[in-house]
């Protein structure tokens, strides 16, 4: 494994784990110049993100990561993440879904998601 998968893994699973234990912590990993579309719907911000994150109506969520690419992006130490797998929210069925993360340094050592785009796959 690459040291660029090695950090994609480890903040995917830390992003995952913050999801399925305490939505709203999830924030921590966006800034007010964070971008994320949603099921086509665009959220510019941290007032607009922690809007989305609190409408998200499920009690439970359970993700599960079937594959993730990786690449070096346009930045210097900067990724590029898509991911597909599967969630199920509270008793639901599962659902398919795709994600992409453009992560960037944060400036203090770490990273922040500066572009999330999520879709459930029908």
């Amino acid at each position: 494994m690459n040291p660029a998968q090695s950090i994609a893994q480890q903040f995917l699973q830390q992003y995952y784990q913050t999801l399925m234990t305490n939505k709203m912590a999830l924030i921590q990993f966006y800034t007010n110049a964070s971008i994320m579309t949603y099921g086509g719907e665009l959220y510019n911000g941290l007032k607009a993100i922690n809007e989305k994150l609190e409408s998200l109506a499920f009690q439970k969520i359970v993700y599960k990561i079937d594959d993730m690419d990786v690449q070096p992006g346009a930045v210097q130490n900067s990724l590029f993440l898509f991911v597909t797998g599967s969630l199920q929210m509270d008793d639901s069925d599962a659902f398919k879904f795709s994600q992409s993360f453009q992560i960037l340094p944060n400036g203090q050592g770490g990273l922040y998601v500066h572009n999330d785009i999520f879709r459930l796959v029908y």
